[in-house]
């Protein structure tokens, strides 16, 4: 595929990209439909995780260095950009076969644009090179341990290789794997070590809800793609073991994660200004949302997605409440 994308550029048209009689796309339409290929939504969700990373480390003493953070955050938007662009383009196949959901089934643009396959391709890896050579700049500039390239390149590489060859972990039974690694706590990790050039066991202690919470989002995101996914070979737990599955381990996650909060909040583990208890009542949103699904457990398809939409909305309303309260006791 990637031989007849080269070819194609080469050439300036690829009939075998183009269906027939479909009219040239204006730079303008091109540049929407790039935007929409990014689908900034996911993007701004995985922010807010990063964002936690950032304030717990504020909260424990660690200075806030504003300059330290916006360089932050611009390693971790190319990096989570470049998902959407990578995952759009190595996933085309699969997602012929789905219908797309408020929350999975890629964006469509490359469905219906294929000739821009390539295009999407090339974007994911310069915002992955962009992203590792800010992380290079970065700790050049502020002194910062060797350790933070490989941490940055980790996740990269983890996301990357999430739909991409060789490794096409998602298609391996490993995707839930690595978006446990990657997104709830590889986004924290780095936003906690960026404010205080080091991990300590207050972030090892509140690091587990996110990597639980990691686990509901993309079980939830797996439920509305389960039929399309079994069929191209895309080895989720849920093309497995099927929705009721899901349903079950989403609420075992959410429920974890709202007990360890609440005896958390009830220790002396962590030393920190937060209220642990007022994070322990934000997570009942979650909770609700995953006693909803495991009570409904249906294996119908549009039902099905309602539900785990109202779960991923309620985990990043949860995250962003959390940060917001975080603020406040900055302020």
């Amino acid at each position: 595929m990637w031989e007849e994308d080269r070819d194609c550029v080469r050439g300036g048209y690829c009939p075998s990209l183009n269906p027939a009689g479909h009219a040239a796309l204006t730079s303008k339409e091109v540049f929407l439909k790039v935007l929409r290929l990014g689908r900034v939504k996911l993007p701004v969700v995985a922010y807010t995780l990063f964002l936690f990373g950032v304030l717990l480390a504020v909260s424990s003493g660690a200075r806030f260095a504003f300059d330290r953070f916006a360089w932050g955050s611009a390693i971790v938007f190319a990096a989570v950009l470049s998902v959407n662009y990578g995952n759009d383009y190595f996933d085309i196949e699969v997602d012929r076969l789905n219908e797309a959901s408020p929350i999975s089934g890629g964006s469509g643009v490359l469905l219906k644009n294929p000739e821009l396959m390539y295009l999407s391709k090339w974007i994911a890896i310069c915002l992955m090179t962009l992203s590792i050579s800010l992380t290079i700049a970065f700790v050049l500039v502020f002194r910062f341990p060797l350790s933070f390239i490989a941490l940055v390149v980790l996740g990269n590489g983890l996301v990357w290789f999430y739909s991409a060859p060789p490794l096409r972990l998602s298609y391996r039974g490993l995707g839930e794997i690595t978006t446990m690694l990657a997104a709830g706590l590889m986004l924290p990790c780095t936003g906690y070590f960026i404010m205080l050039g080091s991990l300590d066991s207050l972030f090892w202690t509140l690091s587990f809800p996110a990597v639980l919470y990691a686990l509901s989002i993309i079980v939830s995101v797996e439920i509305p793609d389960m039929e399309g996914d079994a069929k191209g070979g895309k080895h989720t737990l849920v093309a497995r073991r099927g929705r009721r599955f899901g349903f079950v381990l989403i609420a075992l996650s959410n429920l974890i994660a709202t007990l360890y909060l609440s005896i958390l909040s009830k220790s002396n583990l962590t030393q920190t200004s937060i209220d642990l208890r007022l994070i322990a009542i934000f997570s009942l949103a979650p909770l609700a949302t995953g006693i909803l699904g495991l009570v409904e457990r249906t294996e119908d398809r549009n039902p099905a997605t309602r539900l785990v939409t109202f779960n991923v909305s309620a985990i990043s309303l949860m995250l962003l409440i959390t940060d917001c309260y975080f603020i406040t006791k900055l302020m």
